[in-house]
């Protein structure tokens, strides 16, 4: 089911009601995103988490964080159901997400997102997540933004180029 919530598409409404919730199994795990087809070695492996919500027995959210070598952590595949989206849940996964980074000891998270998602951006933003910086590349239709958030306490970072990582 996860293969299948990443499949659903990132832009358009923010919330769409009209997307069945039972989502069709899909075949295999989506070519652009290897970290999904195993879970436990990209992320639980590594020293990170990735969380499920559900909903009435259905797949509606997902995220996950793997540390990284400055003492952070990316987090990666934030996903949730259009027709279940504006209730909160990629709320209180971030948060979890974010808590659980904080348990282990990660001092910040960082992500992207792209400019033609722009719900996404403001739903980061009103998270706390401040924009470190932009890429773009020939080709792309779109700006990739990258954001930053301290955790527990700890001093935002300084604003710094823009590096890799995705969501």
């Amino acid at each position: 089911m996860l293969w299948a919530l990443n499949a659903l598409p990132n832009i358009g409404d923010t919330a769409d009601p009209t997307v069945p919730i039972p989502l069709p199994p899909a075949a295999a795990p989506p070519a652009t995103f290897p970290d999904l087809a195993d879970v436990e070695e990209t992320f639980l492996a590594k020293g990170g988490d990735f969380l499920v919500a559900e909903l009435d027995g259905h797949v509606v959210g997902m995220g996950g964080y793997r540390p990284d070598p400055d003492g952070g952590a990316e987090v990666l595949r934030v996903r949730v159901h259009p027709a279940t989206r504006r209730r909160g849940i990629g709320r209180a996964l971030m948060t979890e997400l974010e808590e659980r980074a904080a348990g282990h000891g990660l001092t910040t998270m960082r992500l992207d997102t792209a400019t033609n998602q722009p719900a996404a951006m403001a739903f980061y933003e009103g998270l706390g997540y401040r924009e470190v910086g932009r890429e773009r590349q020939p080709g792309w239709t779109w700006t990739l933004v990258y954001y930053v958030k301290a955790l527990a306490g700890t001093p935002q970072p300084s604003r710094s180029p823009a590096s890799g990582g995705g969501t």
